[in-house]
């Protein structure tokens, strides 16, 4: 029986993959010591009483064909099946997509160009995951496609290691009219005064709470980190096995880092300044990871977690916050079967729409407690590179053919995380971003705007390439590329909330595994007092 409080409805979730622990040899050297001190880093030691973990499963890899290709070491470069060059094709792009949607709609559009053009388009779905590795291996092996859809992060450091050419994506722009795109996006991907590459959608990432609890609890929206830590302790309930939020944690997601990024930027947070110095250690970082670490130990599940177990617990009533992207909003419709609302009150539905969706509030911007800080959002943007290895003319049609005759066929797909970066055309200069939150969504007749309200709409949409980045802005996005393919500030993370180092040295972690990607850092190292 469900007791008649609103935190005491819920349903199992089931465990989650164990936390992948296998990053460095000496890390698992160091792993192995602290786990025969009784240290379970699968299992962090936190207050909140436990939650079962999402399942994740893992992908099965195909077994990878070797190519014969000159290395640095000599040595011949694995290169996985699924993105084996395609012999008789004149451009290969990869796309960070992975549904059958996606490959159908892709391979339409590239019928669609051979047929105008009489060039023949290999589209190749990867799994964003995989994605950094293909393409390091490929500059490696010679073997780069023409064009790569890729995430904001990776753009600066595909140009530094010779993957990106920065000057044909900027060609591109020109042609389809600089004044068309997001001004806050051609500037997000700006290298050596160049657009890098092609911005082409991006999202918001979410903070998503439970209105319904909040408002019989008297509670205000989560948006600062008091009112955050406010309802995570009301909400979190024991004995119902509630939780107050939970967020990715697990080391090997680029989401563990995206979410602590945000709350850090909140707080005026920075990472690393103009001039190259790592400024992690200020004031303001130590304030924000004083406020995640003490709100996922007492008030989150125990275990590791994941977008998945995030967005579980939603659906499944266990929790009263989560920070996730919008790919779950048609989930919390109820209009995506694999993954219904389970709540005790997702019985209900109004208009089509299940009572989840109806009472979730929406948040794209939180604020810390320090003098620095501000309302801050944190935007993704995916964008369209073309390649050093590319056949610069062919590929610089296929793109200009992307953002004209193919744009709103891709944005129709998944459109609640495709907000369009390119804001219309020449004659409609708003054409794709006004109609952008009217798409049906999941196959349904219903749209964001019918299911969320058009103010909810509008924070959606707004100022998603405006919102701060580490980095990025400041002329150091190549860093940023390396911290995202390391799992560097994840890992550190995690560790943190494992039990491997108390939280008073993680920043100090966090700075010294940062230098040590920056060749020859030009400033005086900081040690701390107890080590001087």
């Amino acid at each position: 029986m469900f007791s008649s409080h609103p935190r005491h409805h819920a349903a199992s979730l089931a465990r989650s993959r164990p936390l992948l622990l296998t990053v460095w040899p000496a890390l698992l050297a160091a792993l192995i010591a602290l786990t025969a001190c009784g240290v379970d880093l699968s299992n962090p030691p936190r207050l909140a009483t436990a939650t079962a973990r999402a399942a994740a499963p893992t992908a099965t890899a195909p077994a990878p064909l070797v190519l014969p290709a000159p290395t640095a070491t000599g040595e011949a470069i694995a290169l996985p099946e699924a993105v084996a060059p395609t012999t008789g094709v004149e451009l290969t792009i990869w796309v960070n997509e992975e549904s059958a949607e996606h490959q159908a709609m892709l391979d339409e559009l590239a019928a669609d160009f051979a047929n105008r053009t009489g060039t023949n388009v290999a589209v190749q779905l990867v799994a964003p995951a995989r994605l950094p590795d293909l393409v390091n291996t490929a500059v490696l092996s010679g073997t780069l496609p023409d064009l790569i859809l890729h995430p904001i992060e990776h753009t600066a450091g595909w140009v530094a290691n010779g993957a990106l050419d920065p000057a044909a994506a900027d060609e591109v722009v020109d042609r389809l009219g600089r004044d068309t795109f997001d001004p806050a996006a051609l500037e997000l991907l700006s290298v050596g005064g160049q657009t890098a590459a092609i911005p082409s959608d991006g999202y918001h990432q979410l903070l998503l709470y439970r209105a319904d609890w909040f408002a019989d609890l008297g509670l205000r929206p989560p948006d600062t980190y008091a009112a955050m830590a406010t309802a995570a302790e009301s909400i979190f309930d024991p004995e119902a096995i509630i939780s107050g939020l939970v967020i990715p944690t697990e080391s090997n997601l680029v989401t563990t880092h995206q979410a602590f990024e945000q709350i850090a930027l909140a707080n005026g947070c920075r990472l690393i300044d103009e001039a190259g110095e790592v400024i992690i250690l200020e004031d303001a970082c130590a304030a924000a990871l004083e406020h995640y670490y003490t709100t996922i130990n007492r008030f989150s599940p125990t275990g590791v977690q994941t977008d998945t177990s995030a967005r579980n617990a939603l659906l499944a009533g266990r929790t009263g916050m989560i920070v996730t992207s919008p790919a779950i909003l048609p989930d919390l419709a109820g209009l995506n079967p694999a993954a219904p609302p389970s709540c005790p009150e997702c019985d209900a539905t109004e208009d089509g729409v299940n009572y989840l969706a109806r009472n979730v509030g929406v948040l794209t911007e939180i604020r810390g407690d320090a003098a620095t800080a501000a309302p801050t959002a944190f935007g993704n943007v995916t964008s369209l590179g073309i390649t050093t290895a590319a056949d610069r003319e062919a590929a610089q049609e296929f793109a200009v053919y992307w953002f004209e005759e193919g744009y709103e066929r891709w944005l129709a797909i998944n459109p609640e995380r495709k907000v369009p970066m390119r804001l219309g055309a020449a004659g409609a200069p708003r054409q794709y971003i006004d109609a952008w939150g009217t798409q049906p969504v999941a196959g349904s007749e219903l749209s964001l705007t019918d299911i969320y309200g058009a103010e909810t709409v509008a924070r959606l949409r707004d100022g998603i390439a405006a919102a701060p980045r580490w980095g990025i802005r400041e002329g150091h996005g190549a860093l940023l590329t390396q911290l995202y393919e390391e799992f560097t500030i994840s890992i550190v993370l995690q560790e943190m909330l494992s039990g491997y180092f108390p939280p008073d040295s993680t920043l100090q972690e966090a700075y010294r595994r940062t230098i040590q990607l920056i060749p020859n850092y030009a400033f005086p190292i900081v040690v701390p007092q107890e080590l001087e």
